[in-house]
């Protein structure tokens, strides 16, 4: 089964809202609080970037190997010597 991408949209356009939104942050905070205002909506995509890539972490995490697909590597336990 493939996965779904996070977004949609092509992925320099995410790249791009990205930047933005952090290039918002800086300078709303360092210069003028009017570019917060007027990077809302890329600093709110950064946002749900950010708690999209965390939540798919937790959740790899907390998956059993079987499910992951990912091959743990020999097992290693002490009485197998």
């Amino acid at each position: 089964m493939t996965q779904r991408p996070v977004f949609l949209h092509p992925p320099w356009m995410v790249g791009v809202m990205l930047i933005l939104g952090v290039m918002s942050i800086i300078v709303g905070l360092t210069i003028d609080p009017f570019w917060l205002v007027m990077g809302s909506p890329a600093i709110l995509t950064l946002f749900v970037y950010i708690g999209v890539r965390v939540a798919l972490s937790w959740r790899l995490r907390r998956l059993p190997v079987e499910e992951t697909g990912v091959d743990p590597g020999p097992d290693e336990s002490p009485g197998d010597d």
